[in-house]
């Protein structure tokens, strides 16, 4: 089976490693004989069996997470999707949210559109994420800040503890400490040991390769591996933070000279990383510089020769960055050893690898420069449709107020027992004019402003001129409601005084029949 796979290739003198007997997956075995042979003659095999079972792997990572985003739509509850969020977050592929923008852009508008401000603020958070790793800190900074102010409106602490998580990863030291004593604080009130000891751990990392103070960095870095072998103990490790902590403190102890134990952590590492297939590169990386600073050349040399060969494989788990470091490890080491023809192989190797990285850093600068543009355009668009909104409803308000002020002009005016004060039919008439004249600027202010290029002599002329029409308009109107009204109040007056006569012509000839009737009976 071993040599089927193989294609018939043998063992190298230049690798000193024993062929394995057995494999867990088809995968791992591939990567394995991918480090034992030659890429010659894995060459004959490896693309067609790469197309085969990876291709088809990251093309289901991308499924899944499209069904993530239909599942998110299809909850109707805000708690249903936030639990949505979190679940998804907790998983080994939730790690595809963070590294593109596609994603979190999704989740951040389906938080917008739904109006939860939990699952918008971790797609704020998980796109300032993805600008952290292209290098804008200013721009994730902006979106960080955005998560913290939604999150904080509901204060939900599951939230707000994956907020201070992914705020602290990108911006000054201290002040990543800080948020991370929150997400501390935070998870002991959840009880969410593995965000505890992550937290534990970033602080350990900060100390360690940004400030430089190794003796704090093994204190927090020993927490996270206490609360890693308690987590690894009762099956509840989420994380993989029994190969990460290990490693970090294999480089502390490094920088603290004790040798003894950097190696044993850094080999404590390795057993979970080797079973499970989990940043093999890194401890790899870390044992090679470890031999290489401790002068183990040979050892060196073995780990650096698998970074590197695992640096080879077409996957997206060992980056070009591990193929610069292994390149230039062997470079110095075949240096050191005076084989001139592979020095200078791998020499040109880092050289290439390196103007690639450039070029990777290039090419996701150019991404993240797009993807601020689109989103510069999406709020550009979101702030043209609010205003659209409110210029409608602005119009909306001054037709409503132009009907109720006419509903009382026209009362008024058609009346019959009703007397109106002209004053009053004059203070109408002005607040009438002002409400048209206000809204025709709403009306016609997008059309002026595209006409005039917003120019605020050109727009004061043209509103001007609207005034010069509405006044002379404004008097005829005034001064034929004020004549209608006349009209109608002497209508009104004569209507009253011909009654008033009426019952005073009655009253008088009930006194004069009366009188008349009472003379009648004395005869």
């Amino acid at each position: 089976m071993w040599r089927l796979l193989c294609g018939g290739g043998k063992k190298t003198s230049e690798d000193n490693e024993k062929v394995p007997l057995s494999c867990y997956a088809l995968l791992s075995m591939l990567k394995i004989l991918y480090s034992v042979f030659q890429p010659t003659a894995m060459r004959k095999i490896w693309l067609p069996l790469f197309l085969f079972y990876i291709v088809p792997t990251v093309s289901a990572q991308k499924n899944v997470a499209d069904s993530f985003l239909r599942v998110l739509r299809a909850h109707k509850t805000d708690s249903q999707q936030t639990k949505t969020v979190l679940t998804w977050l907790e998983k080994k592929n939730g790690g595809l949210l963070g590294s593109s923008s596609y994603y979190p852009n999704q989740i951040m508008q389906i938080g917008q559109q739904y109006g939860n401000k939990d699952v918008q603020a971790m797609g704020h958070a998980l796109v300032g994420y993805y600008h952290g790793t292209q290098n804008n800190p200013s721009y994730a900074l902006e979106h960080y800040l955005k998560a913290l102010a939604l999150g904080e409106q509901r204060n939900d602490k599951q939230i707000m503890l994956r907020l201070y998580h992914f705020v602290s990863l990108h911006g000054e030291p201290r002040k990543s400490i800080e948020y991370q004593q929150r997400v501390i604080a935070l998870s002991k009130q959840t009880g969410e040991m593995n965000w505890e000891a992550m937290a534990n751990q970033q602080i350990g990392n900060t100390y360690l390769n940004k400030l430089q103070q190794y003796d704090s960095a093994l204190v927090y870095l020993q927490r996270a591996y206490e609360k890693t072998q308690q987590l690894a103990s009762t099956g509840k490790l989420t994380f993989a933070n029994d190969v990460f902590v290990p490693i970090s403190l294999g480089y502390t102890f490094m920088k603290l000279n004790n040798p003894t134990l950097a190696l044993a952590y850094f080999r404590v590492a390795l057993q979970p990383a080797t079973e499970r297939n989990v940043s093999l590169d890194r401890v790899y990386e870390g044992l090679a510089t470890f031999f290489k600073e401790t002068n183990h050349p040979d050892s060196a040399f073995y780990y650096a020769k698998k970074l590197y060969q695992l640096s080879e494989i077409p996957s997206a788990n060992y980056s070009t960055t591990r193929k610069a470091t292994a390149s230039s490890l062997l470079y110095q080491i075949y240096k050191e050893r005076g084989n001139t023809d592979s020095a200078l192989k791998y020499h040109e190797v880092y050289k290439t690898a390196s103007d690639s990285v450039n070029s990777t850093a290039q090419a996701q600068r150019v991404e993240s420069l797009l993807s601020q543009e689109k989103e510069r355009q999406a709020k550009l668009a979101l702030t043209k449709h609010e205003e659209e909104e409110a210029r409608k409803h602005n119009l909306q308000y001054a037709a409503i107020a132009f009907g109720v002020v006419m509903l009382l002009i026209g009362f008024l005016v058609l009346s019959h027992s009703v007397l109106a004060n002209q004053k009053t039919i004059r203070f109408l008439g002005v607040v009438s004019l002002l409400i048209v004249f206000e809204f025709l600027n709403l009306l016609l202010h997008p059309w002026l402003g595209a006409i005039t290029h917003h120019s605020p002599v050109l727009m004061l002329l043209a509103m001007v001129c609207v005034a010069a029409l509405l006044v002379p308009l404004h008097h005829k109107l005034e001064h034929w409601i004020t004549h209608k009204m006349v009209e109608k109040n002497n209508r009104i007056r004569l209507a009253a005084a011909k009654r008033t006569i009426q019952q005073l012509e009655g009253g008088t000839e009930t006194v004069v029949v009366n009188t008349e009737a009472g003379t009648e009976q004395k005869h």
